[in-house]
């Protein structure tokens, strides 16, 4: 039972992501303000889910594989809507979703040698970064030159933490 809350969360984390995309291309439907509660929410339940896991020692090897997944998926959608619709450049999305992807399979690679992935502070705050990002460009709405500014920087100090953890895991 106390494996299920938190699971539920990711899996509601994953369900919110094609929803959340679809409000985008529907604005007059659903208003502008939906596709930023619907972020704010799989980001709430990205915290809770981790929180409620550790807190009831709760941890699975379902939420293990599936929690970073499903972060991945939720940043991966809200970064291909921004490109999409031309709020964001092509190369910082191609560095921060390779990355991201990278490190995915990086941490398969590691899983299959029963060795799992130390995660670390920057790359949670990585993930803080991308949130933040997100939020602003939905909530603020600010000029091109500020979100290509922040994504840039985005950009950046995912490629600097990527490498960070090839550095701490080794091969």
């Amino acid at each position: 039972m106390k494996f299920k809350i938190p699971n539920l969360l990711t899996i509601g984390r994953i369900i919110i992501v094609p929803i959340f995309v679809l409000t985008f291309f529907i604005p007059g439907l659903f208003g502008d303000l939906i596709p930023f509660f619907l972020f704010v929410l799989a980001s709430f339940t990205d915290y809770l889910d981790g929180k409620l896991a550790r807190k009831f020692n709760a941890v699975s090897k379902f939420g293990l594989f599936m929690d970073p997944l499903a972060d991945k998926i939720l940043m991966i959608g809200a970064l291909s809507a921004l490109l999409f619709l031309d709020t964001i450049q092509l190369l910082p999305f191609i560095i921060i979703i390779g990355r991201d992807i990278v490190i995915t399979l990086y941490r398969n690679y590691l899983i299959a040698k029963n060795k799992p992935l130390e995660t670390s502070k920057f790359g949670k705050l990585k993930t803080v970064f991308q949130h933040g990002l997100v939020l602003i460009i939905l909530l603020i709405n600010p000029s091109q030159l500020t979100v290509d500014v922040i994504v840039n920087i985005n950009a950046i100090y995912a490629a600097l933490t990527g490498v960070h953890y090839f550095v701490k895991n080794g091969f």
